[in-house]
């Protein structure tokens, strides 16, 4: 199936707030080139790439239920998932249109009904992330949710939803909002409610993700963290206009607003609450007042790649919901697949390279492109200023967290395993009731 573009105003269909999203998700990507090599899959049609997308139908079935693995339940405030009475239920079944044609055979074997044919037409533009779809119902822009679909492309390897995937979504979900009341005010998860595989194609399931009620109604803007740095086609970047508002120097700019209060969150989360982030660019989005002023908000998205240090919380005595696929426990909620990654410290490490190196330091030479170009003022930032400055703040917080002094501070970005090597002591120490116990 090839894009069907549409006019331009089927977007007015979605709220102020929204749309201001789509905008940075699509045209404020940071070197998308690196992420996007079009000579890896020549055939992939590049118009569903974000930067060069415009609404287009989604293809969606109705399946019977009875043919797909189905966990958690679709918001009511959402478009509607499911439908039908319970002894002949069908679930809605978005299917990316780069991956339609290798879906056939599976729709015609389970007798799917396309859902243009009920009358039922759904748009869709896609995130940064390409098989992430916003998609609403014709003129119920109001209902529009997140679908993640499958896709598998040399470009983009493989990004199919496996049934594991959905499970651990949908279970990581319950765990969240059973943590709600304790996890730091500033920190806000967007939910995955409701996903599905297929029954015969474990690996080609689809996840619903629903947009936070703050950002439909204009509250809250959102601003992906690689939007602060990405423009393109004349489109400033939101960190260069944020930077012409401000009396501060760009490093004092930044240090506030993105090494001074994630450093303490990040610490709290992890040492604290057993919740370890992906803290990369396209995961972490910046909460934005109306205005476009930073509120101090963290709001985190994609919960197949949050991370739980499950023994701490079995130190707490922390009660954990009974939660979908406890079958393959390892291989839902234990692991990432890859090798180390059963290893907390492994999951440490991963989040805070993640962090200093796809984050900061990219912000870092971007300030010395904007400097050489005169379009900054103040000093130049300097190679590892702000993973240094990062660090500063995060032995702070980790020395008032566990009540010890870590010694010498240093760029935890060059000695990352060093850092990585004594936060794993001191949480043995807490655990086991010895020396340097964790403030609670």
């Amino acid at each position: 199936m090839s894009a069907e573009p549409v006019a331009p105003d089927v977007t007015e269909q979605l709220s102020p707030g929204l749309r201001d999203w789509m905008t940075l998700e699509r045209f404020h990507l940071h070197k998308p080139n690196i992420f996007q090599n079009t000579k890896r899959d020549p055939s992939f049609d590049i118009r569903y790439l974000p930067q060069h997308s415009r609404p287009f139908r989604l293809p969606c079935y109705w399946v019977p239920r009875r043919r797909l693995h189905v966990l958690g339940a679709p918001s009511s405030d959402a478009m509607t998932f499911v439908s039908g009475p319970s002894s002949d239920e069908r679930v809605l079944f978005p299917i990316h249109p780069s991956a339609l044609e290798d879906f056939r055979p599976w729709l015609r074997e389970v007798g799917a009904r396309d859902a243009t044919a009920e009358g039922l037409w759904i748009w869709a533009l896609p995130t940064s992330s390409i098989r992430t779809l916003l998609a609403w119902p014709e003129g119920s822009g109001d209902r529009a949710v997140f679908v993640k679909t499958s896709v598998h492309s040399a470009m983009f390897r493989d990004r199919r939803i496996t049934r594991i995937g959905v499970g651990r979504a949908v279970g990581l979900n319950t765990l969240v909002a059973q943590m709600r009341e304790r996890l730091p005010s500033e920190l806000h998860v967007l939910s995955e409610v409701f996903g599905f595989s297929p029954r015969h194609r474990l690996d080609s399931g689809a996840m619903l993700r629903l947009v936070p009620p703050e950002v439909s109604d204009g509250r809250t803007r959102l601003a992906p963290l690689f939007s602060l740095t990405g423009g393109d086609n004349g489109r400033v970047p939101l960190l260069l206009a944020m930077l012409e508002r401000t009396d501060a120097t760009p490093v004092e700019f930044v240090d506030r607003l993105l090494c001074a209060w994630f450093a303490p969150l990040w610490a709290e989360l992890t040492l604290r609450h057993g919740v370890i982030l992906e803290s990369h660019g396209q995961d972490l989005m910046l909460a934005l007042s109306a205005d476009g002023v930073p509120t101090g908000d963290l709001y985190y998205r994609d919960l197949e790649g949050l991370q739980i240090d499950w023994e701490l919380r079995r130190h707490h005595g922390w009660p954990t919901p009974e939660l979908p696929n406890g079958w393959a426990w390892r291989e839902t909620y234990g692991t990432w697949g890859h090798i180390y990654h059963d290893f907390l410290w492994w999951k440490w490490r991963t989040s805070l390279f993640a962090y200093l190196r796809l984050v900061l330091t990219e912000v870092e030479e971007t300030l010395r492109q904007w400097h050489e170009r005169g379009l900054v003022r103040g000093p130049k930032c300097a190679e590892g200023e702000l993973t240094t400055l990062f660090s500063h703040h995060l032995f702070t917080a980790v020395e008032r967290l566990f009540n010890v002094s870590l010694g010498p501070r240093y760029d935890t970005l060059r000695s990352l395993n060093r850092f990585v090597i004594a936060l794993v002591k001191l949480r043995s120490l807490t655990m086991h009731g010895g020396r340097g116990a964790a403030a609670r």
